[in-house]
C-alpha cells in the first residue's frame, strides 16, 4: 500500500523509433545477437546503426545503414579507435567504452 498522495511511477522500458541499438555480447548470446536478433532489428524502419561490444576483449562491431540501404560493418579492436555514432550525432573513443573493464 502506498502512502496517501504518492503516485505510482510509470515504467518506461521501450523506446520507439530507435536509431541506434547497442548490445554487449556474452558467450551464451553472441551468435544470436549477430544473427537472428540482428535480422529482426533490421526490420525497424528508424534503425540506422547497430553496435555490438564484446565483453571478453576489446572488440566493437558497428553496422551502419548506408544511403543504398546496405548494412556496412566497421570493426575495431584498437583502443585508439573512435566509434562514429552518426545516428545520434556522437563520436565515442573505444577506450572510453572499455574504461574500467578488466578482462580475464
Amino acid at each position: 500500500m502506498r502512502p496517501a498522495g504518492v503516485q505510482r511511477r510509470k515504467k518506461f522500458d521501450t523506446l520507439l523509433n530507435s536509431t541506434l541499438l547497442v548490445e554487449v555480447l556474452s558467450p551464451s548470446t553472441a551468435n544470436n545477437d549477430r544473427g537472428e536478433k540482428f535480422m529482426y532489428y533490421r526490420q525497424i524502419p528508424s534503425l540506422q546503426q547497430y553496435l555490438i561490444l564484446d565483453a571478453k576483449a576489446v572488440h566493437a562491431e558497428l553496422y551502419s545503414l548506408d544511403e543504398l540501404n546496405r548494412w556496412v560493418l566497421t570493426e575495431s579492436r584498437d583502443l585508439s579507435a573512435v566509434l562514429d555514432l552518426s545516428s545520434i550525432g556522437c563520436q565515442v573513443p573505444l577506450a572510453e567504452v572499455y574504461t574500467g573493464v578488466t578482462f580475464s
